[in-house]
Parts: structure tokens; sequence; C-alpha cells
């Protein structure tokens, strides 16, 4: 054979096609192992949500001017909201998520993933947290949240 048909025929040595095989073997033994492993994609999705109904509290809270309850248990948070103005009075409705689509608003964590409860607390009609001292939780065993005193900022 010379080198004109050679060139012509078009396909792959042996070399090239060992290479490719032999990378596609590295990167499916390296990112299998993280596509399967979804519990660090699940946790950092649930401290968002959390982090997101905690946000949304607060600004509910300085909207409507009334008092917002933040309730945890290991697997979710819930929020309702005190309908006198009264301050201190009990938390008897819903808060209704912005989209409408559930009637409580309830941030439910996936399976595996924990929240650390904390007691009880309330979002003032300033957006404080009540009673005035900062909020920890942590999501996960790993990502910590925080809502300060004095500001009820939350991150």
């Amino acid at each position: 054979m010379n080198l004109s048909n050679r060139r012509t025929c078009g396909g792959f040595t042996l070399v090239e096609l060992v290479l490719v095989i032999l990378i596609g073997g590295v990167l499916a033994a390296v990112a299998v192992p993280r596509m399967v492993d979804r519990s660090a994609f699940q946790t950092r999705g649930g401290a968002a949500e959390v982090r997101t109904a905690l946000r949304y509290a607060q600004r509910l809270a300085m909207a409507k001017n009334r008092e917002v309850c933040v309730t945890t248990t290991a697997s979710n948070l819930t929020l309702t909201f005190n309908p006198s103005a009264v301050a201190g009075a009990a938390c008897s409705q819903a808060v209704i998520r912005p989209d409408g689509s559930s009637p409580t608003y309830i941030a439910a964590l996936a399976a595996g993933i924990t929240l650390t409860p904390v007691a009880p607390f309330r979002f003032d009609t300033q957006g404080r947290p009540s009673p005035n001292i900062p909020v920890n939780m942590t999501v996960g065993g790993i990502i910590l949240i925080n809502v300060a005193r004095e500001t009820g900022y939350v991150q």
C-alpha cells in the first residue's frame, strides 16, 4: 500500500483508538462517582431553600407589619404569622408560598439531609428576630445559616 492510498482510507490508527478509550475510562472513573453521590448537591440546595424561606419571612413581617413565626424540625422549616397587631400573640395563620403552590410555607429538606432544630423564633415588624438573639442552624451538619440579631440579616 503506497502513501497516497493510505491517506484516502480515512480510518483511525490503533494508538488513537486506545487513547480515546483510555481518556473515556479516566473521565468515567472520576465523574461518575460525583454524579451518583448527590448528597452534597442536596445539602447545598436545602441550605439555599432554608435561607430563602428565612429571608421571605423577614420581608413578609416588614411588609405586612405582622410578626412571622419560624418553627424548625429536623427535616423542615415552617412559617406562620400573627394575624393580630398585638406583639407576642399566637401565630395561627399559615404563610402561603409566593407562587401560591402550597397553602402553608414549608421548606422541606431532601431525605437524609437534616436541619438542626432551633427554638421557635419570630421576625418582628421591623425584621429583627425575637427574642433578640442570634439564631444559628446547620443544614446537613455542614452548612451554617445565621440570622443576625438587631438586623435579622440572613447569611
